[in-house]
């Protein structure tokens, strides 16, 4: 699992990109923040996910790329990965003295961004979810799928995280499971979709807060997207977990189980659409 340093959403282009009202509020909440504080220091995951109750991704990347160009932002970059892979700290123009908040920052974003720790954080989320499902009667009978019964996926080398079956109407669902502060890929979705149409099973997506355009692609394809807020890490990182909180400002947790409601609303919707 990557937690995502691709802050560019798929669907930005530049080229094709009008300023709107979300755009220009989008803005304007940015330099509020900042207005607070000139000597506050974020990155541009960190904003995009602060706002995205409020805007989708891609939206405050482009407000935030609007700032840099007005020179009311400067862009300061940091590697923070062995190969170079780098993330963008955003500084106020007035603020000469960026350097220590930021490598506390980095300290952190290291941390949380070691292999070791990514692919905890994937695993547990699937075991949490599988399990909770399981509870429901919606059985995991194989991972990473691409043959399912008699109808085999040949077009790529993508699967399935998971096939789950209730049994007791026997429905089945492919099942992909994205434990990221990023979005999904559009085209990596799509293509799961169409992995889905040709095994002749639902689409479940279980996703970290994507935006309301993905739930709809998903629920036009006869699907379902369950949604959680927090990153899910592993029980032992809650030292982790309570940095990467206080320090970061992001919503990450350890949990024991996944909650109730979150595989409730799953249930009733599967229930009602046996009857539509």
């Amino acid at each position: 699992m990557s937690d995502g340093f691709n802050e560019i959403a798929e669907s930005y282009k530049p080229e094709l990109y009008k300023p709107d009202v979300f755009f220009l509020q989008a803005k304007e909440d940015i330099k509020s923040l900042y207005e607070e504080d000139r000597g506050k220091v974020f990155y541009i995951r960190q904003l995009q996910v602060k706002f995205e109750k409020k805007y989708f991704h891609w939206i405050t990347y482009n407000a935030i790329k609007s700032l840099i160009s007005e020179k009311y932002l400067k862009s300061v970059p940091v590697p923070v990965t062995s190969s170079g892979t780098e993330i963008q700290f955003l500084v106020h123009y007035s603020n000469r003295y960026p350097k220590r908040d930021i490598n506390e920052s980095t300290k952190i974003i290291v941390e949380y961004s070691q292999d070791n720790i990514t692919r905890s954080c994937g695993h547990r989320a699937e075991d949490l979810f599988a399990l909770a499902l399981a509870g429901r009667r919606f059985i995991p009978v194989n991972k990473k799928v691409k043959e399912y019964k008699d109808k085999i996926w040949t077009k790529s080398d993508h699967d399935l995280d998971y096939v789950f079956e209730n049994k007791e109407d026997g429905i089945s669902y492919g099942c992909e499971i994205k434990n990221t502060l990023g979005y999904i890929e559009k085209e990596e979705l799509e293509i799961k979709l169409e992995i889905c149409n040709t095994l002749s099973i639902r689409p479940l997506f279980i996703l970290r807060y994507p935006p309301k355009t993905y739930i709809e692609l998903v629920r036009q394809a006869g699907g379902y997207v369950m949604v959680f807020v927090c990153q899910i890490y592993e029980l032992s990182q809650d030292k982790l977990v309570k940095k990467i909180r206080e320090k970061i400002g992001l919503p990450v947790d350890a949990p024991k189980a996944i909650p109730e409601g979150i595989i409730n609303r799953f249930e009733k919707w599967h229930k009602r659409s046996l009857n539509q």
